[in-house]
């Protein structure tokens, strides 16, 4: 067999993306917080951007002045313009009535000329070590009380995180210590098979079973107390059979804030915070132990019957129930507040309706540094120092022009939507259109991947509040015959569902039959399968027969 090195020919098709191309499609797929924290990091990178601090007083809801004083930036994001035509034309960086950020480098030149300046350092971090003000500014001790070293709220920590350090402030009395010790389990040990029951926990606050390789690992470990604690999660054993340690970790666990974490179903959530509160109704405990079934199936008289109690006071007991929280892990939920920030504005002017969009405040916020910039007109300055600064000077102006495409992008794409959406704007959500992502990328002429990437986490402003672009695509239902289908959309069906169900007799709700045909009534003919999957999967509305009530 010849192993040597042989030299041959191939053809093969390539498709490279470019790195202004890269950073275009990176920077369009960002909302409006991504989007400032890149630019922050991008002026952080390269000398040759500012960001300007948004002057107090201006409200990130309203479009920001269309005015400016010098439009040289554009030029040189549409690469109209060198650096090196005209001094005086060059030296114009100026957007608004923003202050001129170059006010602190001019005092560096008032008494030095450019020779006489350490450029390379002033390069590297835009001052002079031979300037007081800015020469120890690197090597400021923090102090201790500023406000940046003072550790933040967790209000982002899972309810994973926040139960262990519940557990960490745990302390066990010296009874029970020594009980464990003698059960061969040391306070180290029990609070390890604690730390598995919390990440046995769902985000609702429920224990969930180990998957296949998960147990596998676990009978592989030999751990007598994990594989108790698992035959337990799986009902396969009662918790009083099994050893103390055991026992110990699953009232550990559910002694902890929220109450009612650490359940194996919904039954047991409410038990445990049942029995932990004061003064809870012994009929209402008694039915969630022995009658919780007929309970969930709103078999109250079937329960009274039982119990041998008149149906006013099991529905008297059953309003009890109230203060109990079905999903106790969402009282922690991990989710932050989700913060919409709207990118455009829909408005009515003239009967037409138009897009206001917020460009204009990021592009009078971004711009050159108009001090970096002349210094390639220095006859002094050296060749290394020159190819930095036009390399810096290429990247700012792509990385403008990325910025200014994606806002560009996003006008097109929204005044399209309006054009196919017209009605919800006139007349509101409920006459929202079926539409696709494919229409708007044919309206637009651009790819389906753009504008999947433009809808997804932009927000415009309109009369009927925030929306995301991607919720005016919504699918729809046919009616009539293929020759003379029509479609309506999927917003409308939902509205009159959502219409039906709160004008209905409580006494007796409408079945999923009964709501379709009472929308056919209304001209909206729809199966009872399709009813059924709006109801519960996207009004997130209960069956009839659990929206009965006495």
């Amino acid at each position: 067999m010849d192993v040597g090195m042989h030299l041959g020919q191939s053809q093969r098709l390539e498709q490279n993306i470019s790195p202004q191309m890269l950073q275009s499609i990176t920077i369009l797929q960002k909302n409006s917080l991504e989007l400032e924290t890149a630019i922050k990091e991008e002026v952080e990178a390269n000398p040759l951007l500012e960001w300007d601090e948004e002057p107090l007083g201006e409200s990130l809801d309203a479009p920001a002045e269309e005015s400016r004083e010098s439009n040289v930036d554009d030029d040189y994001a549409d690469g109209k313009m060198d650096a090196g035509e005209g001094a005086a034309s060059s030296l114009d960086f100026e957007r608004g009535t923003l202050e001129d950020s170059a006010d602190v480098d001019r005092g560096l030149l008032d008494d030095s000329s450019p020779s006489e300046l350490n450029w390379a350092q002033y390069l590297e971090d835009g001052t002079d070590r031979t300037d007081s003000l800015y020469r120890d500014s690197g090597n400021l001790q923090k102090d201790a009380d500023d406000a940046f070293d003072r550790p933040q709220k967790d209000r982002e920590a899972s309810l994973q995180d926040r139960l262990i350090m519940q557990l960490r402030d745990w302390s066990g009395t010296r009874e029970l210590l020594a009980q464990l010790s003698k059960a061969g389990c040391s306070e180290t040990r029990f609070r390890e098979l604690v730390e598995y029951l919390i990440d046995s926990l769902d985000e609702n606050g429920f224990l969930q079973r180990a998957d296949e390789m998960a147990m596998a690992k676990v009978l592989a470990d030999n751990d007598p107390f994990i594989i108790e604690i698992e035959k337990v999660i799986r009902d396969e054993k009662s918790l009083e059979d099994t050893n103390l340690p055991v026992v110990e970790a699953f009232h550990v666990l559910r002694s902890f804030k929220p109450t009612g974490i650490g359940a194996r179903n919904l039954q047991e959530c409410f038990i445990i915070q049942a029995e932990s509160l004061e003064n809870f109704p012994a009929i209402s405990l008694r039915i969630l132990k022995d009658h919780f079934e007929d309970l969930m199936a709103l078999r109250y008289a079937k329960i009274a019957k039982d119990l041998g109690v008149t149906t006013d006071e099991v529905q008297q007991a059953v309003s009890s129930l109230s203060r109990l929280a079905p999903h106790p892990g969402q009282q922690m939920s991990a989710a932050p507040n989700q913060i919409k920030v709207a990118d455009m504005k829909v408005v009515e002017k003239r009967g037409k309706f138009e897009v206001e969009c917020y460009r204009r405040r990021v592009q009078k916020r971004l711009h050159l540094n108009r001090t970096y910039a002349s210094l390639l007109n220095d006859s002094h300055l050296s060749k290394n120092d020159r190819e930095y600064i036009q390399n810096n000077l290429n990247r700012a102006k792509e990385f403008m022009k990325a910025v200014d495409n994606r806002f560009s992008t996003m006008e097109n794409v929204m005044m399209a939507i309006i054009k196919h959406q017209e009605p919800f704007f006139r007349q509101g959500p409920a006459f929202l259109k079926p539409m696709i992502l494919q229409d708007i990328a044919d309206e637009v002429g651009r790819d389906l991947s753009t504008i999947s990437r433009v809808t997804n986490g932009k927000y415009v402003d309109t009369p009927y509040g925030i929306f995301e672009l991607k919720q005016f695509f919504t699918s729809g239902v046919k009616q009539g015959s293929a020759s003379s289908a029509e479609v309506i959309g999927s917003a409308q069906i939902l509205s009159a569902i959502k219409k039906l169900v709160d004008e209905e007799d409580k006494k007796k709700p409408l079945s999923d039959q009964a709501i379709a045909d009472a929308l056919e009534k209304q001209g909206i003919k729809v199966a009872r399968r399709t009813v059924a999957k709006y109801r519960e999967e996207e009004l997130k509305i209960l069956p009839a027969r659990l929206r009965k009530s006495l």
